[in-house]
């Protein structure tokens, strides 16, 4: 069960990874006062961030061997 969660928290770290590229780039729009503007980068940090909590959360989650 806990590798399982681990699974999870990894697949959703590399989704906020490529969410984070998409507005770093301009390409998603969603939620952002200035939809001209070229680069999200608050957006883009904020994903990066979720990115390495997911990973962080995903290290505590997995069933550690000795």
């Amino acid at each position: 069960m806990r590798d399982r969660l681990a699974v999870v928290l990894v697949i959703l770290a590399v989704a906020f990874v490529v969410i984070a590229g998409l507005y770093y780039e301009g390409v998603l729009q969603i939620a952002v006062s200035d939809s001209h503007a070229a680069h999200h980068t608050t957006h883009a940090i904020l994903f990066a961030v979720l990115a390495v909590a997911s990973l962080i959360a995903a290290n505590f989650a997995r069933v550690k061997t000795v």
